[in-house]
């Protein structure tokens, strides 16, 4: 995130901005996201050198690295998903993101790069959610998940997709005399055996 700290020459407000299309903003987010423009009286000035390598440390340990290949894994996977259907994952677009969980939670709906036959589960939509929030966050993005056009579509998929929790036979008296009467008499069978007994 820190890693590519560099020098930008302030532009004066008579010079004009210039804006690129859609295309070079996705393209260049991933440069933008490494990188934060110091003022030129800061940069370089080796005052602040110490604290920078301690931010850009700090940057590094903020999430797991097993954490940030899932966030990655996200990302492609919505930028792919908005490419095939002529969409920009950039800016930020609650709409877009209500029509992409809507497509992870429908049957035959998880296009590109994954098996058609089944939709994601709840959790796995919210986790996606949450990747694809953390990239914009990195990106100087805000996606709200409280937005209605996401909460009401989540809220619908959890409604008539979530699985209630199984819920699990309790041992009779019975089946617990079994066991018990299955542990040797070592110091590992008593402790089985505690186990057992205590819950």
């Amino acid at each position: 995130m820190l890693d590519g700290m560099t020098e930008t020459p302030e532009k004066s407000p008579s010079e004009p901005l210039e804006r690129p299309d859609r295309h070079e903003r996705a393209d260049s987010a991933d440069k933008e996201r490494d990188t934060i423009a110091l003022p030129s009286h800061v940069a370089g000035s080796g005052t602040l050198d110490r604290l920078i390598e301690a931010a850009r440390d700090y940057a590094r340990q903020a999430a797991s690295e097993n954490t940030l290949k899932a966030y990655a894994k996200d990302w492609a996977h919505f930028a792919r998903w908005c490419r095939m259907r002529g969409a920009e994952p950039l800016p930020a677009s609650p709409q877009l993101i209500g029509l992409y969980i809507a497509d992870l939670a429908a049957p035959g709906g998880k296009a590109p790069s994954q098996s058609a036959s089944r939709p994601l589960s709840v959790s796995s939509i919210e986790r996606r959610l949450s990747g694809l929030n953390w990239v914009y966050a990195q990106r100087g993005e805000r996606l709200d998940r409280k937005d209605r056009h996401i909460a009401s579509v989540l809220a619908g998929i959890r409604r008539k997709h979530a699985r209630p929790p199984v819920q699990k036979e309790a041992i009779l008296p019975e089946d617990l005399r079994d066991m018990l009467a299955t542990l040797p008499h070592d110091l590992r069978g008593l402790r089985d055996r505690a186990i057992l007994l205590i819950g």
